[in-house]
């Protein structure tokens, strides 16, 4: 947490003499200290983590057998669930066939998912996990006609369309299918409608999705007029069009009995925990950014520091970096904080974070899907032998 300098000084300190231990160790437990170097357990993906150290805890000189056993037999039980999750998405989607209409947008369901897996994996968060990840496909399909397909007058166009709920003004067909994607999608949320308390929260929901679009238009202006804001006026928009304001309420639709009106209210406040979420989540997909982003001119927090504060990139990337810890130690402070939000609520956005440092570790690894290949395999496809 913020202010506890001795962690700082112990970690700096543990560090090296780990990296030394780990080349003066066995093979298997050289594995297990460069994994927690590499990515520590409180920062991982739930599941991945607990895979690992059920492979570590087996190879243990002593390990309590029926304890492995059931552990085991509980990762291979969830994981089959997950897989038939992950059909009954997969099918929903292919059924729209999207991309003959619109071939330039990213399809990446598995690595929507895995995203949302990483949130909850639990049984009973199902549907928040199938809303999440249809939720996080839409917004890749807008987000790529955006970025890179649509004009800037198009791009008008689609956000006062969405914004007035009419898309009788759209200049041209492949506007019309999104609009019609994400009309689709939410319609799909409308099923409590009648609750009071139900369309509350779906109206929240759909003002955070239009503060979304109204974020890319943003994005997309200075984009057409090669205008590199100072930094914290990219933050200020740049915040919103991480979408992690949105994608709690999405998800927290999915557990009624948990997530009510109260909860929805809680969200409005921009609670430092998310606020924490947002801002990290962001910078850390904008540090691995790829190399055509930038070339392209699109506005990134690396560019925008370095402009304002005459700095070269390895200092911005520095202090970037520095500001990321300081949002994790923020999450981790608010996760313990006394709350009316009941823990699994709580629990899901600290993990929105925590998938956000594995997506963004090395490269931006939804774009480039090559690079959750191993997590995917980890979480979905190799069960654990249970001999």
């Amino acid at each position: 947490m913020q202010g506890e300098d001795i962690l700082d000084e112990a970690l700096s300190f543990a560090r090296p003499r780990l990296e030394s231990l780990a080349m003066q160790s066995s093979p298997h437990l050289k594995k297990h200290i460069e994994n927690a170097l590499n990515m520590p357990f409180h920062r991982g993906l739930p599941r991945v983590e607990a895979r690992k150290f059920i492979r570590f805890y087996e190879k243990e000189e002593s390990p309590n057998e029926t304890l492995l056993k059931f552990a085991k037999l509980d990762f291979n039980r969830v994981q089959l669930m997950h897989k038939q999750e992950l059909g009954v998405v997969s099918r929903r989607w292919k059924e729209l066939d999207l991309a003959k209409d619109l071939p330039y947008a990213r399809d990446r369901i598995v690595e929507g998912y895995l995203e949302s897996a990483g949130l909850q994996f639990e049984p009973k968060f199902a549907l928040s996990r199938i809303r999440l990840t249809k939720c996080i496909q839409i917004l890749a399909l807008v987000d790529d006609t955006y970025d890179s397909y649509g004009t800037l007058e198009e791009l008008k166009c689609f956000t006062d369309a969405l914004e007035r709920g009419n898309a009788e003004q759209l200049p041209i067909d492949y506007l019309k299918i999104v609009y019609k994607a994400v009309l689709d999608f939410f319609a799909e949320l409308e099923d409590d409608e009648g609750n009071e308390g139900r369309s509350y929260c779906l109206n929240y929901t759909k003002e955070r999705f239009k503060e979304v679009v109204r974020s890319y238009l943003k994005e997309s202006q200075w984009f057409y007029d090669r205008h590199l804001p100072p930094f914290n006026e990219y933050m200020h928009n740049a915040l919103v069009s991480s979408c992690f304001a949105l994608l709690p309420p999405v998800f927290f639709l999915g557990v009624e009995k948990l997530a009510g009106v109260k909860e929805f209210e809680w969200l409005e406040t921009n609670p430092k925990l998310v606020e924490a979420c947002k801002f990290f989540g962001r910078v850390v997909n904008d540090m691995v950014a790829r190399k055509d982003e930038e070339k392209e001119g699109h506005c990134l927090a690396g560019n925008c520091y370095m402009k304002e504060y005459s700095v070269s990139k390895e200092k911005a990337m520095e202090e970037l970096r520095r500001m990321c810890d300081n949002a994790w130690k923020d999450v981790n402070e608010e996760s313990m904080r006394p709350t009316v939000v009941p823990m699994p609520l709580i629990t899901s956005i600290a993990n929105l974070a925590r998938v956000m440092e594995v997506v963004f570790q090395y490269d931006d690894a939804y774009t480039i899907a090559t690079s959750l290949k191993d997590n995917v395999i980890l979480m979905f496809v190799e069960p654990l032998s249970e001999d």
